[in-house]
């Protein structure tokens, strides 16, 4: 439970709510490393490591890693969404409508299927299964899509009512629940891995929320970055609220990231930076407008694999990679004060 009394818009919540199940998250070209917050004295977090403007075209009808190369290349025209699992990505490509399977060691792609969901004012959300499959919002069509490895429709999930909106879905290991955050009605829906509705996120006490950003699931639970509130906030799978971040720092929250370790990872339009938080503490922020390493045009989405962030950049028509470095090599609290 969150140490009463919270600061801004934040507050406790009463009764059990839904119980849910969530589980936890999960050629170097000029390194442009995190810099510490003011009078800090951390190391880097981040550091750039390559970028991906597109991939030798693979055979769309293969299964992912296997699949042989056909020739020519294809470029990416505005990525909107990433997605990452053991290096592969799927990247949603808003200008080409489509959806691409990437492999990031053999620099190949193939489409994966058609993309016509995204609105401009949010960044795609998608999440990969361990087989390859995905879940994918598209607010535009007012659901959220499975697909399967080859990308063909598995089952959709959907709610005019409660959820005209859909712009994040996040789904625990399991797949026992599907977690879709409506942007409409500022509230989290819970799916049942067949398509029902089984309940909101907090059952009959809704959630604190003024605006759903972005979602990711993380060891504390369910992180979801509220735009309008300029902050995240962390619920347990009963949707009580445990933990607020980021108050005060942040101006236009776009995406969202979560690793292992708890550290959360905030894109912010109105610079075009990316900040890191451990609780309440800025650890660092990396980025900056702009089209070279480590600095972006337009940040639409991000994700994490294994030390990997990848981030999904519209107006440069890119995915930048960045290294992240294990929570071993972060300075200690007393040396950032």
């Amino acid at each position: 439970m969150v140490n009463a009394p919270l600061r801004r818009r934040a507050f406790t919540l009463a009764g059990t709510g839904l119980a849910l199940g969530l589980g936890g998250c999960a050629a170097v070209d000029g390194a442009q490393p995190v810099a510490s917050p003011p009078g800090g004295t951390g190391g880097a977090i981040l550091s750039h490591w390559l970028s991906l403007t597109g991939g030798w075209r693979l055979d769309p009808q293969s299964p992912p890693q296997v699949a042989r190369l056909l020739g020519g290349r294809n470029d990416f025209v505005q990525p909107v969404g990433v997605a990452a699992r053991n290096g592969v990505l799927l990247v949603a490509d808003a200008g080409a409508r489509t959806l691409w399977r990437v492999e990031r060691a053999r620099d190949a792609m193939a489409p994966f299927t058609t993309f016509r969901g995204g609105v401009a004012d949010a960044g795609a959300s998608m999440q990969l299964g361990s087989d390859f499959s995905a879940w994918v919002a598209l607010p535009a069509e007012r659901m959220v899509v499975q697909y399967d490895a080859r990308g063909r429709i598995v089952r959709r999930w959907a709610d005019e009512v409660d959820a005209p909106r859909p712009v994040a879905v996040a789904v625990p290991e399991d797949r026992s629940r599907v977690l879709v955050g409506d942007s409409a009605t500022a509230q989290v829906l819970v799916f049942d891995a067949l398509g029902q509705v089984q309940g909101r996120l907090g059952g009959r006490h809704p959630l604190p929320l003024q605006s759903i950003a972005a979602m990711a699931l993380g060891p504390r639970g369910l992180y979801v970055l509220d735009r309008l509130a300029q902050q995240v906030m962390v619920f347990d799978p009963r949707g009580v609220l445990v933990e607020v971040l980021a108050e005060h720092q942040l101006v236009q929250p776009r995406a969202l990231a979560v690793d292992g370790s708890g550290r959360v990872f905030v894109s912010d339009e109105a610079d075009q930076t990316i900040k890191v938080f451990r609780g309440e503490e800025l650890l660092g922020v990396a980025g900056g407008r702009g089209a070279g390493p480590s600095r972006f045009g337009r940040i639409e989405s991000m994700a994490l694999d294994g030390n990997l962030l990848y981030v999904a950049d519209s107006q440069n028509a890119r995915v930048q990679v960045l290294m992240v470095a294990p929570p071993s090599m972060e300075a200690p609290p007393e040396r950032r004060r």
